[in-house]
């Protein structure tokens, strides 16, 4: 599976609204839900109100490590949105801090999400002699593109000094 050429980037701080989940992380299989994610994002796509929509057609999905856990995250699938924007019932603001991130583009279906996280994480940010910063890990999405294509991206963005 073939991953796009990593970088680091600043981003400027951002608000997210989506709907919230907290899940377990990957890394202990036994309590991972691997229906969490899609039916977050389901519902999102369901209930966000179309009107509300941004003009960019990025979408987001925002983890965050739940202190005081072994390995659980919370989770927001959404898109990002002014920073009065008022969050309809059931959906949750987030904010996004300005920070460095390694970009490592996923390629192909989001089927074959969790190898590119692996080759993220085990292989591309070790490589790069980076170090991770405490914050959120980041994925972002153009909400136009077919997840199922075989020629579909995304980003996967790790937090980094």
């Amino acid at each position: 599976m073939p991953l796009g050429s990593n970088q680091v980037n600043q981003h400027p701080e951002r608000i997210v609204c989506g709907v919230p989940v907290d899940i377990y992380s990957i890394v202990i299989p036994d309590k991972y839900d691997p229906t969490a994610i899609p039916n977050a994002w389901q519902k999102f796509w369901t209930e966000f109100p179309k009107s509300d929509m941004p003009s960019n057609n990025e979408a987001w999905g925002v983890s965050t490590p739940i202190e005081g856990t072994q390995g659980q995250l919370h989770y927001i699938a959404g898109v990002e949105v002014a920073a009065d924007y008022v969050a309809p019932k059931g959906f949750e603001l987030v904010t996004i801090s300005a920070g460095n991130y390694l970009e490592v583009t996923h390629s192909g279906p989001i089927s074959t999400l969790a190898q590119s996280y692996g080759e993220a994480y085990g292989v591309v940010f070790p490589s790069t002699g980076l170090e991770m910063r405490a914050g959120q890990h980041l994925e972002k999405y153009d909400a136009m593109l077919n997840p199922m294509a075989d020629d579909y991206t995304m980003g996967i963005l790790i937090p980094v000094n």
